[in-house]
């Protein structure tokens, strides 16, 4: 056991199901996406999306460099290298989408909008991963649903131009989660967030040609954090992957929906209703009742075996 790494401990926790184990990934690291997109809302008043994406893939990939020389570079050592491009082709085109869309979109709704991507994600894992996803795992993708809309009551009005661009952000995003299953099949965690960065920081640097802004210190130092915090939710994410079903996985994603409202609470003042906490306690109910049947499910099979 890795006492020093807690990612590596818990994905090596033998004690604890695989699904376990990928659901309380799954769940820190949606406390540091909440943040990460707080803080982009708020950088996005005065910085244009493509350059808040940028630093965002620069300070991220800072993040990686200790490992890149403790190991020689052998952590970018794969033999997948298209997937890998093509993996950071459709996340940075989802990340800029999703960036311009909180400059236009109250965080809570952009947020509420965005658990269309578990569901896109549901079905490429059945028809594109061939994974069997059970009736647990379906009635936990719908309660979780429910949940949802309970917070964002009644649902959305009106469609506007920030909304549409989630939308798109959220198909970009299912494409670049159903290779990071499959990638993480085959490289290290490690390698996948490292090659994420390269990727992103390329292109995004080319745009920022076209839009740059001298950035405050302030502003430089959220963005060195949203470099930070997004490296260690896709570490923590990609993890929860290697180790347990995609499809197992997805469902706590709605439960970014409670740390978006904790986030909304601390940094914009905006203390959340009563809807709030009851679709955060269905979306926690559908997480916990996920986590206890798989639990039950694999000590069936350990006794049969």
């Amino acid at each position: 056991m890795d006492w020093k790494n807690p990612v590596r401990f818990i994905e090596e926790l033998d004690s604890v199901s695989p699904t376990i184990r990928g659901i309380i990934l799954a769940l820190v690291s949606g406390a540091f996406f909440a943040t990460m997109h707080g803080s982009v809302r708020l950088l996005s008043r005065d910085l244009d999306a493509t350059e808040i994406a940028f630093f965002r893939a620069l300070f991220g990939f800072v993040f990686f460099a200790p490992i890149l020389f403790r190991t020689r570079l052998s952590v970018l050592r794969t033999s997948r290298l298209p997937l890998h491009l093509l993996r950071g082709l459709f996340n940075g085109a989802s990340l800029l989408l999703w960036f311009t869309a909180l400059s236009l979109v109250p965080l809570g709704d952009a947020t509420a909008l965005s658990l269309m991507g578990p569901v896109f994600v549901t079905m490429g894992a059945i028809f594109i991963l061939g994974e069997n996803v059970h009736g647990p795992r379906w009635i936990a993708l719908v309660i979780g649903v429910l949940g949802a809309l309970v917070i964002v009551r009644p649902g959305f009005q009106e469609i506007n131009y920030g909304m549409i661009l989630v939308f798109i952000s959220m198909i970009f995003v299912t494409c670049s989660k159903l290779i990071a299953k499959s990638l993480s099949r085959t490289d290290e965690p490690s390698t996948i967030v490292a090659y994420l960065s390269l990727t992103m920081m390329v292109p995004s640097g080319v745009a920022l040609c076209f839009v740059w802004q001298t950035p405050t210190l302030t502003q430089l130092i959220f963005m060195v954090a949203i470099g930070f915090m997004g490296s260690c939710g896709h570490m923590l994410l990609t993890t929860a992957y290697k180790i347990a079903d995609i499809s197992a996985v997805e469902p706590v994603v709605f439960a970014r929906l409670v740390w978006a409202a904790i986030v909304g609470w601390f940094m914009f003042s905006e203390f959340p209703g009563l809807w709030i906490w009851l679709g955060g306690a269905l979306i926690v109910a559908a997480s916990t009742w996920l986590a206890r049947h798989e639990s039950r499910e694999r000590q069936k099979r350990e006794e049969n075996d």
